[in-house]
């Protein structure tokens, strides 16, 4: 019988874990653990894992930002010097 479910029955004395006393058949009871405490297992917290990523992943994510602003910059810089020499082929300013 577990002292959780240990019922003391208040007429007879009689300790049981039924809905009535099993001596006396009164379902006048108290709980076993008002008087007795039971010990209750202490939740043992796992730290939280930390997730360190693969090589792989650290190459691709890791210089995501860095390759996409790089590859805005060239994109950038294409634009501007196709911008500047069509602008030298129309003969348009001192860009000759």
């Amino acid at each position: 019988m577990q002292l959780r479910a240990a019922r003391l029955c208040v007429n007879c004395e009689e300790i049981h874990d039924a809905h009535a006393c099993p001596a006396c058949g009164s379902e006048n009871f108290t709980y076993l653990t008002r008087w007795v405490p039971a010990s209750r297992p202490q939740p043992q917290r796992e730290p939280p894992r930390i997730v360190l990523p693969t090589l792989t992943q650290r190459i691709i994510f890791g210089s995501g930002l860095l390759g996409l602003a790089a590859f805005w910059f060239m994109r950038w810089s294409r634009r501007a010097k196709a911008r500047v020499e069509a602008s030298a082929v129309r003969s348009i300013g001192e860009l000759r």
